[in-house]
């Protein structure tokens, strides 16, 4: 009898189609929709149900076709918290909840992480993720190397048991990955969920918008020369990003670094082609990995580069910070980000493995708003530039004073305009030399705040 009933069990398993893994947060448009991606034990057709936080009527969607990898995308409204459970065969998980982004332009406040470089650091990674929970990010970015071999589907199976199910962060928190070079371009994981997808068709490289800060994902594992589609997808996305007035803020997330005083160091190839982009466009900060800790240079012809590679992988301690370096830390690592709309500015926070804050960073967004204009802003001009140790501001006399700005926000200067001019020589309020680099000039007129200009010394 005991036999039978063992082998009726064995029987009847089968028929349940377990939601094995997930499920798993991505997004697209994560203001518009998001994406639950799971994996079940056999084939069925998904069903995700959904509402938003306190309401009373369930939204359902099912799958018209059947098979072991799931996603299925909940169309949302912009920052709003959901809540949804994922069924499949009479199996259920959840409910779980999640945040909408705020819609581009949108003047909200929002919180997000980033990190990078877990590669085979298990329990490192697990501390990473609970320091990250306890930020309550809405979103998280992954600088890539997830992974020790792309190849090995047990790796990948051990990375997302990390997120959700050893944690519960995948199922409530989306990330958005730049690819390394130990993911290896892995069919597997871009199998198991939904990224953002680029004109070519794949979800290589894409960009994406949180409220108003744009991000573009730079793949280092695949082609950005300056024929290839990436470059052309990325210097478009930048030109039109450096012009759309709903942004304060433009990052770019990427690997391999342009700027490190690691192990790896500089990518050269890449740096050629990408970083006259970056500046160009007036990019304002650069998420990288690949090199195992964490550095934040000084602006680099106006643009801060991270390097974030403390995520689990083996640390590779760093005896000599290059001249770029702002400040630099050997070990493990999370970078906590936040937004304030009503300052128009982007807090950093670095947490080392302690979750003690050891590094911070703000950028001050200057939007030129209809009220800041004034009609004689178009006289205003800086000569000679770009590029010139000190430089003669002119504009109308009615301008009494000028105020000049680093990218990080920071006033470093203010003047006043003695007969519709003033010459800098490039330093400080304390006649300490400023960094080469990308500095805002606001004339001051009257009582009002004119438009800013651009002066690269």
């Amino acid at each position: 009898m005991k036999l039978v009933l063992i082998l009726f069990s064995l029987l009847v398993l089968p028929i349940v189609a377990a939601i094995e893994r997930g499920p798993i947060l991505s997004a697209e448009e994560p203001h518009t929709a998001m994406i639950a991606n799971f994996r079940t034990e056999n084939v069925c057709a998904g069903q995700v149900k959904f509402r938003q936080i306190g309401g009373i009527t369930w939204s359902n969607i099912t799958e018209t076709t059947s098979g072991t990898s799931h996603a299925i995308e909940m169309p949302i409204s912009s920052f709003t918290e959901y809540e949804y459970i994922v069924l499949a065969d009479g199996d259920s998980t959840g409910p779980f909840s999640f945040w909408s982004a705020p819609a581009p332009g949108a003047l909200e406040d929002f919180d997000f992480c980033a990190y990078g470089d877990t590669r085979t650091g298990l329990l490192a990674h697990w501390v990473i993720i609970d320091h990250i929970m306890d930020c309550d990010p809405m979103f998280v970015t992954n600088s890539g190397d997830m992974i020790e071999d792309g190849e090995d589907t047990s790796d990948w199976d051990n990375y997302f048991a990390e997120l959700c199910e050893w944690h519960n962060i995948a199922q409530s928190v989306p990330y958005f990955y730049a690819m390394g070079n130990h993911d290896d371009e892995a069919p597997y994981f871009y199998d198991a969920l939904r990224l953002p997808q680029n004109p070519s068709g794949n979800e290589a490289y894409g960009s994406f918008d949180w409220g108003r800060i744009h991000f573009t994902v730079i793949n280092s594992e695949i082609d950005y020369s300056i024929t290839s589609d990436q470059y052309e997808f990325v210097s478009n996305d930048l030109s039109a990003a450096a012009i759309n007035p709903d942004y304060d803020f433009v990052i770019a997330l990427v690997h391999r670094p342009l700027y490190s005083s690691g192990y790896h160091g500089r990518e050269d190839a890449l740096a050629e082609a990408i970083e006259p982009l970056l500046v160009a466009n007036a990019v304002d900060l650069v998420i990288q990995g690949h090199d195992h800790m964490y550095e934040r240079s000084h602006p680099q012809d106006g643009v801060i580069y991270l390097v974030t590679g403390g995520g689990g992988a083996p640390p590779s301690p760093i005896f000599y910070w290059l001249s770029h370096c702002a400040y630099g830390y050997n070990l493990y690592h999370h970078l906590d980000f936040h937004y304030s709309a009503a300052e128009h500015k982007l807090s950093m926070f670095m947490h080392d493995y302690d979750d003690d804050i050891v590094d911070s960073l703000t950028l001050i967004a200057v939007p030129v708003g209809i009220n800041e204009g004034h009609s004689d802003i178009k006289e205003i001009s800086v000569y000679p530039n770009p590029f010139n140790a000190s430089c003669r501001i002119v504009g109308p006399r009615d301008i009494g004073e000028i105020e000049i700005f680093d990218m990080s926000g920071r006033q470093v200067r203010r003047s006043a305009i003695i007969d519709g001019h003033f010459n800098w020589d490039g330093t400080d309020e304390f006649g300490a030399v400023l960094p080469t680099g990308v500095y805002y000039v606001r004339p001051v007129i009257g009582t009002a705040s004119a438009a800013r200009i651009v002066l690269i010394r």
